[in-house]
């Protein structure tokens, strides 16, 4: 089969090449997926040859396509279900190939009503949100026993500031958010923030370009309420900086997606570092009974996540597809790169690869 592998160039310009490698075999726990649309991240590109990847990778972890295998242990796929899964990190057999691996307990069933370039938008910014959010910040989940997301007077008095509410990992946030029936749910952004308003995402939306003083505009979204929980989704200081400043210091708890300075913020506040990897592996210096944990969860997850698309209450990213199949995917990359995609995800079919 054939597979895009990824390094990078003179500054840091993403470079790629295509090998044939061998199909590959399903371990006890694991779904072989022949890949419909994979997905792309910003990850894609900033992490490689990160840690024990060599050079060039296949870096690609959001996978959409058709089970074409699956290992002895798994119980809850066949061959010819469409699925959509998140791929362990770092590891080979990514989904820049026509066939990709992925653990059973990250892997969900795609329903009918959501096409395979809908569903190659999901899995990993859908996770990391959710590990975000009901792991380290300790939300109720959307299934835990609650009150109507639609109706402010029942849902849950649980105020939330999420930064970044027009990045892809930040709206999956509102969304998560909105199911839970948080309230008031208060997000800052910039640009593209008609995607964040159509779907009636946030309560409050703050543009961080036309205020000089966001701590202040937190305080009046909140109208008394006190905040103890906070979401980036950007996580690029000084983003969280304000936040703290209104973040309880009774139990208040800030996360996001990535590490965040010397982790310390306003107020004697703590950063708490979102990893998705956590559903799958040990990474340092996440403790391993934590990873036990999350995996856990994210099997519960990914059972949701299929109901929940089903059912129409959660919907998929915006998308756009890469021209060329595998051969899009480094323009694409440098794109991301270069700051060139908003509001959007990038996917590519992989039958419109030349040659394939």
């Amino acid at each position: 089969m054939k597979e895009l592998r990824l390094t990078k160039g003179s500054d840091n310009v993403v470079v790629g090449e295509f090998a044939d490698v061998e199909k590959p075999t399903p371990k006890d726990d694991q779904v072989l997926i022949k890949v419909v649309v994979t997905g792309t991240n910003p990850k894609d590109w900033k992490y490689i040859g990160a840690g024990k990847q060599p050079r060039p990778f296949n870096s690609g972890d959001d996978i959409a396509g058709i089970v074409e295998a699956v290992g002895p242990k798994v119980l809850d796929f066949k061959p010819g279900d469409r699925v959509a899964a998140f791929h362990v990190m770092h590891d080979p057999h990514g989904s820049f190939a026509e066939y990709a691996i992925a653990p059973a307990h990250t892997t969900f069933i795609v329903p009918p009503n959501i096409s395979f370039e809908e569903a190659a938008t999901i899995p990993l910014v859908a996770l990391t949100s959710a590990i975000g959010l009901y792991q380290e910040l300790g939300l109720p989940t959307p299934w835990a026993r609650g009150t109507d997301p639609h109706n402010p007077k029942g849902r849950n008095p649980i105020p939330i500031v999420i930064y970044g509410g027009t990045t892809s990992v930040g709206l999956t946030a509102l969304k998560f958010a909105r199911l839970s029936g948080l309230y008031p749910i208060i997000t800052i952004a910039g640009g593209s923030r008609d995607i964040i308003e159509k779907d009636n995402l946030a309560d409050v939306i703050i543009d961080y370009r036309n205020n000089p003083n966001i701590a202040d505009e937190i305080r009046k979204a909140l109208n008394g309420q006190e905040l103890k929980h906070a979401f980036d989704g950007f996580a690029e200081p000084p983003t969280s900086d304000p936040i703290a400043e209104v973040l309880s210091t009774n139990g208040g708890k800030i996360s996001g997606i990535l590490p965040y300075g010397d982790g310390k913020l306003p107020n004697g506040h703590k950063w708490k570092m979102t990893y998705v990897g956590s559903a799958h592996k040990v990474y340092p210096p996440f403790p391993a009974d934590d990873v036990e944990v999350d995996k856990e969860f994210a099997y519960v997850f990914s059972r949701y996540l299929t109901r929940a698309l089903e059912q129409g209450k959660f919907k998929p990213h915006p998308h756009e597809v890469l021209k060329g199949g595998l051969g899009g995917i480094v323009e694409g990359l440098n794109r991301l790169r270069e700051g060139k995609v908003k509001g959007s995800k990038l996917v590519a079919r992989i039958g419109d690869t030349e040659g394939l």
